[in-house]
């Protein structure tokens, strides 16, 4: 017979393995489309966030290096999410304003030129911006981690703050992204495998802190990680429910200033 023990690592395990490629479909369908219009940018935002306390609050509690890199995994990958949408969002910019440029009396593709190679630099500096911040970022944070894990410089009180910080941001994340499906009518850009792969990276979490102990002691210090991962369930399945009302919908235009 298994024990609770063996199938609480189990569930941890399907829940890591699930987070690994959580933004992979997202990221692909991004490629793809050469476009990140279906994202809100405010849900990324906010999941960043929330990400970067539940990292924050994992330092502060000195949990298993497992934990720290996963989290920081979170953090990065969230950063790079963020960095395609708004480097797709400059190109569709650009296409936009040549377009039009193309249409105006007086056209001079000498300025057209000069402008293109202005853009050009600042898509440069902004790439090398985001390569750096996720570098200094991921540097930053081992360093940060392995300087106090093992040792007594723990704050389990500021670990709870983060913790239930993050959970109402996560929580949170998803209204955006609902409220914009609900006034294009469509799903149109969003990654399906995105969602099941967090919805059941959320199951397995909860599942494995369950399956563990159901020692009250033991779950108050784990209720804010049980609110935030339930609670993204639900408004994870108000968007599974959004894919099917919206199925059929069309959404061909795309207006450059998506972000919201």
């Amino acid at each position: 017979m298994w024990q609770s023990e063996q199938l609480s690592s189990i569930a941890g395990y399907l829940s890591i393995g699930c987070w690994l490629i959580v933004f992979v479909p997202q990221l692909w369908k991004n490629y793809k489309r050469q476009s990140g219009d279906g994202l809100s940018m405010t849900f990324l935002v906010i999941w960043l966030v929330g990400d970067v306390l539940s990292e924050l609050g994992i330092i502060f509690q000195d949990l298993l290096p497992t934990m720290f890199l996963l989290s920081l995994w979170y953090t990065v990958a969230d950063m790079g999410l963020i960095w395609q949408v708004i480097h797709y969002q400059r190109m569709a910019n650009l296409r936009y304003s040549d377009e039009e440029d193309v249409l105006l009396p007086g056209y001079d593709g000498r300025r057209r030129r000069s402008s293109e190679s202005t853009s050009y630099k600042v898509s440069w500096y902004f790439n090398a911006f985001a390569a750096t911040s996720i570098v200094f970022v991921t540097i930053g944070s081992l360093a940060w981690y392995y300087g106090i894990h093992g040792t007594n410089l723990r704050h389990p009180k500021l670990s709870q703050i983060f913790g239930w910080g993050s959970a109402i941001l996560y929580v949170g994340s998803r209204i955006p992204q609902i409220v914009k499906n609900c006034q294009k009518q469509s799903t149109e850009g969003l990654s399906l495998g995105m969602f099941v792969c967090a919805l059941l990276g959320n199951l397995f979490f909860t599942s494995s802190i369950f399956l563990r102990s159901t020692e009250w002691d033991y779950i108050i210090v784990n209720l804010s990680w049980i609110v935030g991962s339930l609670g993204t369930v639900v408004l994870d399945l108000t968007i599974f429910v959004q894919f099917f009302l919206y199925k059929d919908g069309s959404h061909k235009h795309k207006d450059p200033d998506y972000v919201e």
